[in-house]
């Protein structure tokens, strides 16, 4: 048996830069997290004496002859791509709800193929998986996105990914200090707004309109160099507050449906409660929205936003890994 351990993450500036139809023209640039939860697969062999040759189970179970029979785009066509011939059983468990806005898509393919170049007897790189998982999902599954989810699931750790328009990725860690990066996340709040569906329209109409956002969209580019000074310098982070605001102004506006009354109203009752900004993770309408407040201001913002679920988490330093590996 095989077991891979694959974080979410948080994206916090230059989501959007990340679609190929924008940084094949202009370059790209995201500011991004990976965070201490996590999605598990496991790979086990499977015995002949079973009258299916696989079996998946995640929110359903599925038993099949053949890859090709499997339902779940992302298991069908990483099975299929990866050419698992012998037998297997994978199983699916995680800490977080998926359709969240926390990657949770990329993070399930990354850690599936993981575990299966592992069962197969390869050893794979990061930068390996990143390229695999977008070949699958955004190829041959033909989900819309970005790459950022990809890359910060594969390497983990809080970095900044550029996206060339010749399609090289360049992922570095930031020089922020451990002190500088605890700071930063006893600032941020997650509130879950208990909602989950799938972002695939609202991704679609964006990625269809990259011309029309180009302006929007090198706005929030220009702000990853920012957000980068802040976190890297010696000053206050209050600044980066005002910066997510900001960038949440712009992302708003990439297409309809990003937001919506529920998400305006918890939004607007944070920032009058004393959140200096902040935004909604993922690509829209569901999921999480992250907060920038003082300590000062947090229980005020807590009380404002009572109705909705607060999620405590810490920045992980670690991609995807392989905990566990049965001697046969």
């Amino acid at each position: 048996m095989i077991i891979s351990r694959t974080p979410f993450r948080i994206s916090l500036f230059g989501g959007g830069t990340d679609f190929p139809s924008f940084f094949r023209q202009h370059g790209g640039a995201v500011l991004a997290g990976a965070i201490n939860k996590y999605c598990y697969l496991s790979v086990h062999r499977l015995a002949p004496l079973f009258k299916h040759r696989f079996r998946a189970s995640y929110s359903r179970t599925e038993s099949v002859q053949e890859p090709a029979e499997f339902r779940h785009p992302l298991i069908r066509e990483t099975l299929l791509y990866l050419d698992q011939r012998e037998g297997i059983e994978i199983a699916h468990t995680a800490d977080l709800p998926g359709q969240t806005g926390l990657g949770s898509s990329s993070s399930f393919t990354v850690g599936l193929l993981h575990a299966l170049h592992a069962f197969q007897g390869r050893s794979v790189t990061p930068d390996e998986l990143a390229r695999q998982a977008i070949e699958v999902e955004r190829e041959r599954v033909g989900d819309a996105g970005g790459w950022q989810d990809q890359y910060v699931a594969a390497f983990g750790g809080f970095r900044r990914i550029d996206f060339q328009p010749d399609g090289t990725v360049r992922v570095r860690d930031l020089p922020v200090s451990g002190d500088r990066l605890l700071e930063l996340e006893n600032k941020l709040l997650l509130f879950y707004l208990g909602t989950e569906s799938s972002a695939a329209q609202v991704l679609r109409v964006q990625n269809g309109r990259a011309a029309e956002n180009e302006a929007a969209l090198r706005a929030m580019l220009d702000m990853v160099a920012r957000a980068e000074a802040i976190l890297c310098g010696s000053g206050s982070l209050a600044e980066l507050g005002d910066l997510l605001h900001e960038t949440w102004q712009h992302k708003r506006s990439l297409a309809p449906g990003i937001s919506n009354p529920q998400i305006d109203q918890a939004y607007a009752s944070a920032r009058a409660a004393g959140a200096r900004g902040g935004k909604l993770l993922g690509a829209g309408s569901r999921g999480f929205v992250c907060l920038y407040a003082e300590p000062r201001d947090q229980p005020a913002v807590r009380a404002a936003l009572a109705s909705l679920q607060e999620m405590d988490f810490r920045f992980s330093a670690e991609g995807s890994r392989i905990i566990f590996k049965s001697a046969d």
